[in-house]
């Protein structure tokens, strides 16, 4: 299975609030975002799980996240991986009570 490409994101909160981005998956390396934030993470595949830590970090003074109105925070992603396509839940490092459902569907190869 060959992960690394740009992927298109779509993510939805618990607190009922939705986006979508844009992440590049390369050899381990994460890298992406939407239109206000910008994401930088590590990634680990173990068969057809697909594990991450995503920093995100806001660029844009009047954007607002879908967790509210921060500036910066980390997720722990899980997800079911297959060649085209990721599905999965990440939660706040520091509020794991609120997550996203995440689902990535790979555009371009590297």
């Amino acid at each position: 299975m060959n992960e690394n490409g740009l992927w298109t994101v779509e993510f939805s909160s618990t607190l009922n609030l939705f986006g979508t981005g844009v992440v590049v998956l390369n050899n381990k390396r994460l890298l992406g975002g939407d239109v206000g934030y910008y994401y930088s993470g590590i990634y680990s595949i173990s068969g057809k799980t697909i594990e991450a830590k995503i920093d995100v970090t806001r660029f844009d003074k009047n954007a607002i996240s879908v967790f509210g109105n921060i500036d910066q925070f980390s997720l722990k992603l899980t997800a079911k991986l297959s060649n085209s396509e990721f599905s999965g839940t990440a939660s706040l490092m520091d509020k794991p009570d609120l997550k996203l459902q995440v689902r990535g569907l790979k555009k371009v190869n590297i």
